[in-house]
């Protein structure tokens, strides 16, 4: 969002850039206002802003939006198709009601051809329903079909509402349960503290859910993450009162929700978890920033099945700067754990050797780790810090904001 004249204009531009010059690359940048039109809706710079995680599923690049600040004013939610190799050919989608924004931090999921995203709370829908309060799925474009099977939404959807209480204050997590009946799911986490189990074959329209459990006491307003086990499918997230918890998904017909373990100290801010293997498969732990100024800003690990402490922050050098609530998350790459800051990118050395949880890791060195495919970050802190030995991670599934 930029005020090319000192503030009375504002303007939404997307940018492409060459990753090894820093150049924008030709064609772009993408001005959302001059472009973004749906069924007669313009996009409005002024009340919109864009909070979500952006998206890109077969060459499209996706941009979800929400309101400017919160819910103001006449702001819709919003989710702009760019094709990077055309990016003058926009296509967009808005919710029909005024609201409906798309807030979560983990922004735009992906079955690899179809984005998916979650709304908000929209108003003065006179009980129809307008987009809000759903999870829906897009044909690539964006194009939704307006079928039931491509959208859900609670039956409660007015009541949420009229509570400002946003199903879309998570993004949907795609998440596949072998054994189960049906197998193919969608996880979605709201501010009403609930999980709910959505089949990702026929969402289903203004229905009851496959299955759905309280598993918060207060709003969840973060980015969940998946992995899986020889014990189970799980789903970790962050709770109430700044908890890390995990519940595990059921192999049967229907699946259900089996609350499994939390950990947290109780009043302090966490970021949104990732998780890390050594193959996909074993050691799998389960990574989150403790992001409040004075009362953590470190990283912290927990085994994957029991929530045990593998990694409980380090020591002095270990201490990040400039981190926040909601949307401070890491990625694992090339033996090492990376996060970013307001003006820094903290590279951690992977562990390596046999895990064993302790409440306080020693600092040792560590082997060479294998390279991966995936890029190396560049800037890093003077002090690498170094955590407790354990095998290489390999990046997990992972997602990565408040409406």
């Amino acid at each position: 969002m930029t005020t090319p004249d000192g503030g009375t204009t504002k303007k939404h531009l997307v940018f492409s850039l060459n990753v090894d010059t820093g150049d924008i690359n030709p064609s772009w940048p993408v001005d959302v206002d001059a472009t973004a039109v749906f069924q007669g809706t313009h996009f409005t710079s002024t009340v919109q802003n864009e909070r979500a995680a952006l998206g890109l599923v077969g060459n499209i690049l996706y941009v979800p939006y929400g309101g400017h600040a919160g819910d103001c004013g006449t702001y819709h939610g919003w989710l702009v198709g760019v094709p990077i190799n055309n990016p003058a050919s926009v296509t967009a989608w808005a919710t029909s009601a005024i609201g409906g924004g798309i807030w979560g931090v983990g922004g735009v999921a992906s079955d690899g051809t179809n984005p998916f995203i979650a709304t908000g709370n929209t108003f003065n829908t006179q009980g129809t329903w307008s987009g809000g309060q759903a999870v829906v799925r897009f044909q690539p474009g964006p194009i939704f079909t307006g079928n039931p099977s491509d959208y859900w939404a609670p039956t409660n959807w007015l009541q949420l509402d009229g509570g400002d209480t946003d199903l879309g204050g998570s993004g949907p997590l795609l998440v596949d349960v072998p054994g189960a009946t049906p197998s193919n799911l969608i996880v979605q986490l709201g501010k009403d503290g609930k999980a709910y189990l959505l089949n990702r074959g026929n969402l289903g329209g203004i229905t009851a859910p496959v299955a759905s459990s309280q598993v918060s006491g207060a709003p969840i307003i973060q980015a969940a993450a998946t992995y899986r086990t020889n014990q189970g499918t799980y789903v970790v997230f962050r709770a109430s009162g700044n908890q890390l918890a995990a519940f595990r998904i059921t192999a049967t017909n229907p699946p259900a929700i089996t609350n499994r373990w939390n950990v947290g100290p109780g009043n302090v801010g966490w970021g949104s978890p990732f998780v890390t293997s050594t193959d996909g498969t074993n050691n799998m732990i389960v990574w989150l920033v403790n992001a409040v100024t004075g009362g953590g800003q470190r990283l912290h690990g927990y085994d994957g099945d029991t929530g045990a402490v593998i990694y409980a922050g380090g020591g002095p050098n270990e201490l990040m700067a400039g981190t926040h609530d909601y949307n401070t998350t890491g990625i694992a790459a090339r033996g090492r754990i990376y996060v970013g800051t307001d003006n820094k990118v903290y590279a951690f050395t992977a562990p390596a050797g046999t895990p064993t949880p302790t409440p306080t890791p020693t600092v040792t060195p560590t082997a060479s780790p294998t390279p991966t495919p995936t890029p190396t970050a560049t800037p890093t802190p003077t002090s690498t810090p170094r955590v407790t030995p354990r095998p290489p991670p390999t990046p997990r599934s992972r997602p990565t904001s408040p409406g």
